[in-house]
């Protein structure tokens, strides 16, 4: 089976769960798996498929927590970074959010959490300012399972998108002005 696979199948299987497994997972938003909740624990590997590498649970595990954000059916959303570029594009993001954003890059994933703290922070305040736009979960998880990659091919790609599209905003707001 391929990643892809085990994604929708993992993402399916999250969307199943009822509201008490769910709402477990929705509280451990923001915590690495050895901090979580029995509760949590359970729903979480009851979803889990088993082709996923263990050293890479923490990752599934954040990405189940953050989806439980938002309902079992909510549509399908768009990759966060695409959420935030047209977030920046409208004016609803603040410079510093945009610097929140930069820090987040320069982080890498470790087993202290701290990244994934800065990333639930971001994501909870997009959820408000986007009006609870769905983010592509599956998406951000494939993101977070390359996300120390040497070539930085995750940070490069969000900052493409983010960071053009303020510069088009910046473009927009000069133009406004003559």
């Amino acid at each position: 089976m391929t990643e892809i696979q085990s994604q929708k199948i993992y993402f399916s299987r999250l969307r199943s769960l009822g509201t008490g497994e769910r709402a477990a997972l929705r509280r451990e938003a923001g915590k690495m798996l050895r901090q979580a909740d029995g509760r949590a624990i359970a729903a979480f590997y009851h979803c889990l498929p088993s082709e996923a590498d263990p050293r890479q649970e923490d990752r599934w595990f954040a990405a189940a927590c953050l989806s439980c954000l938002w309902d079992a059916d909510a549509p399908e959303g768009k990759p966060f970074e695409q959420i935030v570029a047209a977030l920046i594009r409208a004016g609803a993001l603040s410079d510093s959010i945009r610097h929140r954003v930069e820090l987040l890059l320069d982080t890498d994933w470790d087993a202290d959490g701290y990244m994934l703290t800065k990333l639930t922070r971001l994501i909870k305040l997009i959820r408000q300012k986007s009006d609870r736009a769905a983010v592509n979960f599956e998406a951000l998880l494939t993101d977070l399972l390359f996300w120390n990659s040497e070539r930085q091919t995750v940070q490069r790609k969000w900052a493409k998108e983010i960071y053009s599209a303020a510069e088009s905003k910046n473009e927009n707001d000069e133009k406004g002005e003559e």
